[in-house]
């Protein structure tokens, strides 16, 4: 009987310390859930902080690059395509052009001889961008988008310069610093500045730079701002017509680029031979130039202001002249031209419009007319014209598919290489508008798109696609029905030998 009673008392004991158990886990449950719940909360409340990794990605549209990185004073060779990240600095060598584009679009365009660092390039999951740049020298092009950088918006976009901090809320500007003074100009959008009145950047008076104005710090418009002069001017025309503006304001508005153009094509007067065009001899040792796009025969849309027409010019040609007009932009030795008909200049009339392109030469000869004629709607006839035909037209046969056309790198003879000593090419050049892809080299180039009428491609001796000696690159262009055409360009590439006598 005892030993019985005693193993009812043991096994009661570790009944009762099983139930005793029970209710502990349930208490550690309930407080696991509680702090789980609680981090959720505390995590969602918080997710904004969350930052991702901002980069920038240049592209070398002209010349070379170089970049440091923070704390480092060694200067690397910069390739297109590459990221840099917040902190990096970027300058561009004399007669370099490149574009930095980063936080969905926005873009910097750097002149030659132009150094800035990314202070900072930031993303949170909220939405809120940040992008801090430091303008260092140089002569910056940017285009910042208003979706993201309103004045309501908590994004930053900010700019700065030894003198100046420029908040930009939506823009295209154009800003540019030296030894001397800081220069802004605002082209669109809305911007204020901060103007720093001491050398330690403590004390600044803000102005508010308005659409078409420019702002030039130095040290007398220091002083006039200090003693509450009103030192804003309008952005002069010499700017508004440079290559620099017109170049970058037609990668987002062509048709304002293209009256611009048109503009000064009309007020500059034509740098015409000594007698009027239709009376220099014609020669047949002239090639025509050859019109590129648009085709023979398009219509022009009512709502269509401006077209553009282009094309290629014969190796000897020293200008262009279409319908009378000598193109001003075009050099001697320039191998692409471009003309802008606008119906606002009365060089686009409604109904049709034939357009005759002549070459001539430096001895005041020229070639045969090319043309082409266009159809624009508006209040002329109510339909174009039937069986439309143009002599020596160069587009009169729409299945004919026209070999590419290098554009750069310039060449005066095609059967002489183009001789070189950096190690980064570009080649660009003109395709006929029906080309639907574009092989270099066997490599298709991504970029290009059906219908675009240029073609970019890049040879980098880094990348192995150029080496020491000559390199010939094949352009093959692939047009509808299987069709193709083909050109070929020399390069020699001499590397630097730095440090050798």
């Amino acid at each position: 009987m005892r030993r019985y009673s005693r193993y009812r008392r043991s096994s009661f004991v570790k009944r009762r310390r099983r139930r005793n158990i029970i209710p502990l886990l349930t208490v550690l449950l309930g407080i696991f859930l509680v702090v789980w719940l609680g981090g959720r909360f505390v995590v969602n409340i918080f997710s904004e902080t969350r930052t991702d990794t901002a980069s920038a990605q240049i592209r070398i549209l002209k010349g070379r690059a170089e970049f440091s990185l923070p704390d480092s004073e060694q200067w690397t060779p910069a390739y297109s395509e590459q990221e840099f990240l917040s902190g990096d600095t970027i300058r561009t060598n004399s007669n370099s052009k490149v574009s930095l584009e980063f936080l969905g679009g926005n873009i910097l365009f750097l002149d030659q001889n132009t150094e800035v660092q990314l202070e900072k390039l930031e993303e949170r999951s909220s939405g809120k961008k940040t992008a801090r740049i430091q303008l260092k020298q140089g002569r910056i092009w940017a285009r910042v988008s208003d979706d993201d950088f309103q004045t309501e918006s908590d994004s930053i976009f900010a700019i700065q310069t030894p003198r100046i901090l420029v908040h930009v809320r939506g823009t295209i500007l154009n800003l540019s610093s030296n030894e001397i003074q800081d220069s802004i100009r605002l082209i669109k959008g809305n911007v204020d500045v901060d103007v720093f009145t001491d050398e330690a950047q403590k004390e600044f008076t803000n102005i508010q730079v308005g659409v078409g104005q420019k702002l030039i710090i130095s040290p007398s418009t220091l002083d006039q701002i200090q003693t509450g002069q009103n030192v804003l001017e309008i952005i002069d025309a010499e700017f508004i017509e440079s290559e620099w503006h017109l170049q970058n304001l037609e990668r987002f508005f062509p048709q304002e680029a293209a009256q611009i153009r048109r503009r000064i094509e009309i007020s500059v007067p034509a740098n015409n031979p000594s007698q009027p065009e239709e009376a220099l001899p014609t020669s047949q040792s002239i090639e025509s130039p050859e019109i590129l796009s648009p085709e023979n025969g398009t219509t022009v849309g009512a709502d269509q202001d401006i077209i553009r027409i282009e094309g290629t010019a014969p190796l000897e040609a020293a200008q262009i002249v279409v319908n009378g007009y000598t193109l001003t932009r075009f050099q001697p030795g320039d191998r692409k031209w471009v003309y802008f008909a606008a119906k606002k200049f009365g060089t686009l009339l409604s109904g049709e419009n034939t357009f005759s392109v002549v070459a001539v030469s430096r001895d005041g000869k020229k070639s045969e007319p090319a043309q082409i004629t266009l159809f624009a709607e508006g209040t002329g006839n109510s339909s174009p014209p039937s069986n439309t035909s143009s002599p020596s037209t160069i587009n009169s046969d729409i299945n004919e598919f026209k070999s590419p056309v290098i554009t750069r790198p310039a060449v005066i003879n095609l059967n002489e290489p183009y001789q070189t000593s950096s190690d980064v090419v570009t080649i660009q050049g003109i395709v006929d508008p029906k080309t639907n892809a574009i092989e270099v080299n066997v490599f298709r180039l991504k970029e290009f798109q059906p219908g675009n009428t240029e073609f970019r491609y890049i040879a980098n001796a880094r990348y192995g696609n150029m080496k020491k000696g000559e390199n010939i690159y094949r352009v093959v262009a692939f047009g509808p029905d299987n069709k193709t055409a083909t050109t070929e360009i020399k390069i020699v590439y001499t590397p630097l030998q730095i440090g050798e006598e």
